[in-house]
């Protein structure tokens, strides 16, 4: 199965295409003034109030405010970072592509309510799963002591089958009819699978995190040929 880390390498690898790099400095910069624009937000918003009409702490609790909106939002900052790649994705495809399989024809035309369809799968899949892992896995496994190592495996294995699914289906719907990506899915679910926790391992370490989802696309890439069935490469 080489394709599961031959495809991960290759796509760490084109990293410094300029096509990708712009992507995750576009998606950078703008991520970033979301959080300086939450930062300020809520201490000009916590400022602005009279809690105790006393000025000195007043102004603490605007600052309180603020740093407790910065050290959320460096939390949250990759997600800012990948949810704003999620709209690139086609750039990052067409990078791959040329690069690596210059001799495909055009993608496939994919209709507007099948884009708008496909991103909304996969926001309301990831928002679900894992709050179902945080309130209903996770509580368990806090009463039950014995358990509370079995959390990242449940972790992993749940992100890593959403992400393989998602990502996948990604590539494959560029160029296959979504019924028929989603039957070569199914015949590769191992596969995929193991690719998918790959993923969902390299988005848990801080940093690297920030470039998953650009190397998870173009991973995908690189999968998703090379499972295609030679006849169906149109």
């Amino acid at each position: 199965m080489p394709i599961v880390f031959s495809g991960l390498f290759l796509a760490i690898e084109q990293l410094g295409d300029p096509r990708i790099r712009g992507v995750i400095i576009r998606a950078v910069l703008i991520s970033a003034i979301i959080f300086i624009a939450l930062v300020y937000g809520t201490s000009w918003l916590l400022g602005g109030l009279s809690v105790f009409g006393i000025g000195l702490l007043d102004r603490a609790i605007g600052f309180l405010g603020g740093s407790a909106a910065f050290i959320i939002g460096l939390f949250i900052f990759p997600a800012f970072t990948g949810l704003i790649i999620s709209f690139m994705l086609e750039e990052i495809a067409s990078a791959v592509e040329a690069r690596h399989y210059p001799a495909l024809p055009a993608p496939r035309e994919e209709p507007l309510i099948e884009m708008i369809a496909n991103a909304g799968r996969f926001a309301a899949l990831t928002v679900a799963l894992n709050l179902l892992v945080f309130v209903f896995i996770v509580p368990v496994m806090l009463i039950t002591i014995v358990l509370i190592p079995l959390i990242p495996f449940v972790f992993y294995a749940l992100n890593g089958y959403l992400l393989g699914r998602e990502y996948f289906e990604f590539a494959a719907v560029r160029r296959l009819e979504p019924a028929t990506g989603r039957a070569l899915r199914r015949r590769y679910k191992i596969r995929i699978f193991l690719c998918g926790i790959a993923i969902a391992m390299l988005m848990t370490v801080p940093f690297v995190n920030w470039l998953m989802p650009v190397v998870a696309a173009a991973y995908m890439m690189h999968v998703f040929e090379g499972v295609r069935p030679r006849s169906e490469k149109v």
